[in-house]
């Protein structure tokens, strides 16, 4: 997935783990693939353990000022269904893609929340 404007990936799994480690969020089940989403500030970020591919891994999204954001936000809707249509992981991405539409949907409410007028809209 290409980077857009507020939207990034990361996918180094040390700093994703020290990431959920020090906002007191690391999983403690590594049987099976796992949500975590937390907002720090202004960011939104979603955090995934797949568990049941060749090899266990870590994924961190991140949409910096995400009630502004909406077309980053769909970008990373769409790439979570994407995926969900090929097959990989679906219950993991299913709840990954519902909460990003549950933020979607209440984006107006984020952006008076943090008194922001300026957002980009498709």
């Amino acid at each position: 997935m290409k980077n857009l404007q507020k939207l990034y990936e990361v996918s180094n799994e040390v700093d994703i783990i020290d990431f959920l480690v020090d906002n007191n969020a690391m999983i403690k089940d590594f049987s099976r693939s796992q949500l975590s989403w937390f907002f720090v500030g202004e960011s939104f970020h979603v955090i995934l353990y797949l568990a049941e591919g060749e090899k266990p891994k870590f994924e961190r999204f991140i949409i910096n000022r995400f009630a502004e954001n909406m077309n980053d936000m769909i970008h990373l809707w769409n790439h979570f269904d994407k995926r969900i249509q090929h097959c990989q992981e679906t219950r993991v991405l299913k709840l990954a893609k519902n909460k990003v539409h549950d933020l979607i949907a209440m984006s107006e409410t984020f952006r008076a929340l943090f008194n922001r007028e300026d957002f980009e809209e498709e």
